[in-house]
Order: C-alpha cells, then structure tokens, then sequence
C-alpha cells in the first residue's frame, strides 16, 4: 500500500538525480527551512520538467533551530547557551537559535536538539535563551530543532510566519504546502484562505496537535506524522499509543497519512550499505499496516549519497509486503458495504471535487485506482494516495455522460488494465446534491 515521498536535497538536485527519483514516485518533496528561495525556485522548475510531477513544500515552521555555520563538538556535562536576538551570559559557548522558545504547560527538567537525540538538563531558561548541561558527548550539526516537552506554540505568530513565507515564496513551483505544528484546525482554515487549491499536509508533532488530532485531520487534506519531534515534545514512552491514534483518527476521515523521520536512518552514512537495521524492517512493516500512504525519506535522499540505494531498496521491500491484503472493513451503507467487497481487482473513479477519493480511502484503501478528474487540486490530492493514477483532463462533460467516460477509458485503457483484464467503474449516474458516486459495473479490456 505504503509508497515513497523523497526528499530533493543538495545531493539529488542535479536533472539526472531528480529524473531518476520521479521514476520511483511521482511525488517529492523540498524542505523550505533549508537552502535559500532561489534554491528551491530553481528546483522546483527541475523538478516540474517532468509534468506529471507534484511537489510538496516544507514551510519553515516555528520552532527554533540552531543557527550555527559550523559544526560544534559537545562534551559530557559542558554548558550551552542557545539564545535568540541577545544574550550576555560571558565564558560560555553561546549558539544562536532562529526563534524565542516556546511556552511549557509545566516546569521542564530537560530539553532536546536534533530531533530528541541529544539532551540537556535545564539550568536556566527565559524566553529568549536557555542554559542547559549537555547530558553526553555529541557533534552538533547546523541547523537543527531544540524540543521542549509539552511546548505550546502562538498560532498566531505562525500564521504570520507561513503567509510572510509564502508571499516570498511565489516564484516556487509547488502543489502542496506542509505545515509544522499545527495545533489546532483554525490555523489550517486561516492559511486555506490564501489559495483555496493548494493540498494542505499538516504536521503533528505536538501534545496539543496531538489533542485536536480529530478536528484537524477533518480540516486538512492530508496528516502528516513527525515522529522525531513528537517524540521529543510527548516522550519517547507515549510515542507509540500517539502514532496509533492518530492513524486511527486520520485514516477514520478518510485522510491520507504521512509517517516521517528516520525510516532509514542506519543507510545514510554507511557506505555500500545495502539493507537497514532489523528494527527499521519492522518499523516500516508496522507503518505499513497502519495504512500509511507515504513513507517518507528526508536525509535519505537529500544529504545521502547512498539515496539510490536507499530508495531501491525501500520500493521493493514495500511492493513485497503488500502482496495478497485483505482490505479493511468500514460503514455499512449499501453502496460502499458493496465497494468494500471489491478484490484484487482495479477501481475507475470519475470525480469533480474528489469526495469519493475519500468515502473509497474509507472503505477500500488498498485497491489499485485510476481517477479521472478536471480538477487540479484533485490530481495533486491523488499524489498522496497509494495505489493511485490521476488522470486530469479539461472539463467534464455535462451532456452525454456515458460517451464521455467511454471516450475517456479507451483513451487511457493501457493505464487501467495494465494489471489485469477487468475493473470496476464508478460514478455519479443521477446528480443530486452533494453526491459522491451512486453508480458502480464491471467493465472490460475488451469492451474499448
């Protein structure tokens, strides 16, 4: 089910690279909190040489990273100060972050840099600066978060911060935005108002996300899972019950799931590595049975020169495991108890505003699916879904519906019976209000 979301980075920004990733899926990703504007414009006009190609921009989120040049290498028990604008604590290493810290719902002991990895006990913390006491022997990297447990961020700096962006960010060519922290659905509403077509994929990655996991699946396109950040923000202990309900929640919506951060961590750096800890095995396995869409590969495939390997080696892992599903059950209305009972063979799916994609993601969310549509934010939707061809075609035919869809089928008939001989079509026969499709047959290679 589960398939691949690369991320473009410094090491796969070449033509050949990207060429080469989009073969592998169609959908990639570039994270706009590193590298500059210019960067990700030229990228992305790479990227989208290839015209099937759906790009997902990283917005630059509010939590503070370090705002090193260089690398720092960290002893056991040294101070740090990591503050942000000034700070005039003298005869310690002092490393400036990019944003104030946020608030806590409790007095913290701890913190955390680089996604939970490294830790410091709190000696001393005000809003724009805090003293901590590395905890081990470590190299700090440029750039990376600090995490504070139960952290509560402004939404509406935030709001601020992503719509500054986004003005900026107008010469990128991108489909979807992903958005950090999101806490809450009314932040998803405010920046659905800047373009009402863009796919929207928030990012959980704390406890109040986390809380209001529900309302903000509802309101989102697609959820995103950062396990690195929610792990550092909620505890390790209470990362496995969170990822599990926010499955659970999201995929009850019928929302596409995004799991992040170090799938395949063990094969970045090690040379000629050819397969991954035995641990990443059953971690991606059981991302896979929480009907993840993506799994998504970050400095996997942006700062690795081991990215071909990687990204080999986990499309071949995922088509083997799915093999021979047992699709899931769902609601019991007559028309989508019987959608449900659809097997090992292909769907064809005639949608304009793609509420179908979501009553299908319900019921029968492992079935191979061809969608036809005339809407762009509809095929960029599809570029989350596993399993999923979008075919975007100009306008719908209002009068002599049948002939249209027949027309259409035997355009793209090697796209939809590619695997096999027969598949189901569904579609709205009889219009009404709000109808997502009432309409179902079997129809046949040898019928076009």
């Amino acid at each position: 089910m589960s398939k691949i979301l690369p991320t473009i980075g410094p090491i796969t920004e070449s033509h050949k690279s990207i060429n080469k990733i989009l073969k592998f899926s169609n959908l990639v990703r570039i994270n706009g909190a590193h590298n500059t504007l210019s960067w990700h414009k030229k990228i992305s006009k790479r990227i989208k040489k290839n015209k099937d190609s759906e790009i997902l921009l990283d917005l630059p989120g509010i939590k503070p990273r370090t705002n090193n040049d260089k690398n720092y290498l960290i002893k056991k028990n040294q101070k740090v100060v990591f503050f942000y604008k000034k700070c005039k604590i003298k005869k310690i290493l002092k490393i400036k972050i990019t944003a104030p810290l946020p608030k806590t719902s409790k007095r913290i002991k701890n913190f955390s840099v680089n996604d939970g990895k490294y830790f410091f006990r709190v000696k001393k913390i005000t809003k724009n600066f805090v003293l901590g006491k590395s905890m081990e022997n470590f190299e700090l990297e440029k750039k990376k978060g600090i995490n504070f447990s139960n952290s509560v961020y402004d939404d509406q700096v935030q709001k601020k911060m992503y719509l500054s962006f986004l003005k900026k960010a107008k010469g990128i060519k991108f489909d979807a935005i992903g958005l950090s922290y999101v806490q809450s659905d009314d932040l998803v509403n405010h920046i659905r108002k800047f373009n009402k077509e863009l796919i929207i994929v928030s990012k959980i990655e704390n406890i109040k996300g986390l809380k209001n996991i529900d309302q903000i699946s509802k309101k989102s396109d697609v959820i995103m899972v950062d396990r690195g950040d929610l792990s550092a923000e909620i505890g390790e202990h209470k990362l496995f019950p969170a990822v599990q309900k926010i499955s659970k929640t999201v995929k009850k919506n019928g929302k596409p799931l995004i799991i992040a951060t170090e799938n395949l961590e063990s094969m970045i750096f090690r040379k000629g590595l050819t397969n991954p800890t035995k641990s990443e095995i059953i971690s991606l396995a059981y991302s896979n049975n929480l009907l993840a869409d993506r799994i998504m590969l970050s400095a996997e495939t942006a700062i690795s020169k081991n990215w071909i390997n990687i990204i080999k080696w986990l499309d071949g892992f995922l088509k083997k495991i799915n093999k021979g599903y047992i699709e899931r059950k769902s609601e019991n209305d007559i028309f989508w108890k019987a959608v449900r009972e659809i097997r090992s063979i292909p769907i064809v799916i005639f949608t304009k505003k793609g509420y179908a994609l979501e009553k299908i993601s319900e019921t029968n969310d492992k079935t191979d699916l061809t969608v036809f549509t005339d809407s762009k934010k509809v095929k960029s939707f599809c570029g989350f879904k596993s399993n999923t061809v979008c075919i975007l075609i100009k306008k719908f035919t209002k009068s002599k519906n049948s002939k249209f869809i027949y027309n259409s089928i035997k355009k793209y008939k090697k796209i939809i019976f590619s695997k096999k001989d027969k598949a189901v079509l569904i579609y709205v026969a009889y219009p009404r209000r709000n109808s997502r499709a009432n309409t179902f047959s079997i129809i046949s290679k040898n019928d076009f």
